[in-house]
């Protein structure tokens, strides 16, 4: 995100420098992240034979790291929030999420298409929020890294599929509007969330995520994810995803691959 991206979404409303914490925080925001110019890359390794994915065991592949010749652009290669098609409600995708993730019952905006409050547990910090306004839906593999880690190479369907995605519960989450800016696109070699009780997890989704869509991964994102790894004595027999669990994510993803085409309400 550039700086002056920065200060107009400070400004609209979205966020106020009274959230933003420290200076620290505003270079983060502002911050240009990872390179992507590698001589090799990494992937999950998937056997078809073995009924387990260890999210741990990467192939190293010797060979110059993939990149797009049409630079990231969020807005054109991945779209906005749509209205799921054919659900007979006009909740978008974030309020969707925001939906789902309430451990409470939702108030609504007058015409009841967005999600006005209600109580949220936000495992980037461990604080419960109520109002959305706190609240943004983080991509968890954010849509910049996808993109330079493989998504360059999908179809406009995909990318917008990828970017609505509601075939499991830690794709989108509904967290800190702070933190989330604070992460921006970076992969956990650059950002884990405050909350040192989530950082297993978080590492363990970000494989997921990546495993599920075929995703390359950096050096330098996998020299972050060991060493945090390490740090944090994270449970290695936790780092499971069953061959099935795969399946049904990725035939979810063969029958939604026109979601995005689909009449919206």
């Amino acid at each position: 995100m550039s700086f002056a991206l920065l200060l107009c979404v400070l400004f609209s409303g979205e966020i106020s420098f009274a959230r933003i914490q420290s200076l620290h925080d505003i270079h983060a925001l502002a911050a240009s992240h990872e390179d992507f110019h590698y001589p090799d890359y990494y992937q999950i390794k998937e056997d078809p034979r073995v009924a387990v994915v260890d999210l741990m065991n990467f192939s190293h592949i010797n060979q110059t790291f993939p990149l797009p010749t049409v630079p990231y652009n969020r807005k054109v290669q991945f779209g906005t929030w749509i209205n799921y098609p054919g659900d007979g409600a006009c909740l978008n995708t974030r309020n969707k999420v925001l939906l789902r993730d309430s451990k409470s019952t939702v108030t609504y905006t007058p015409d009841g298409c967005a999600v006005q409050s209600g109580q949220w547990d936000d495992p980037y910090t461990g604080t419960e929020f109520t109002a959305t306004r706190d609240i943004q839906i983080d991509h968890f593999v954010p849509l910049k890294n996808v993109y330079m880690t493989g998504g360059f190479e999908w179809d406009q369907p995909k990318r917008c599929l990828y970017a609505n995605y509601m075939g499991n519960t830690f794709h989108l989450l509904s967290v800190s509007g702070t933190q989330n800016m604070i992460k921006g696109d970076n992969s956990p070699a650059a950002y884990l969330p405050p909350n040192k009780n989530y950082s297993c997890q978080y590492l363990k989704q970000w494989l997921q995520v990546k495993v599920i869509w075929a995703l390359r991964l950096t050096p330098k994102e996998i020299a972050g994810i060991q060493k945090e790894f390490e740090d944090d004595g994270c449970d290695r027999a936790k780092f499971k995803m069953t061959a099935a669990d795969l399946t049904v994510q990725r035939q979810f993803m063969d029958d939604n691959k026109d979601l995005c085409q689909r009449p919206q309400k």
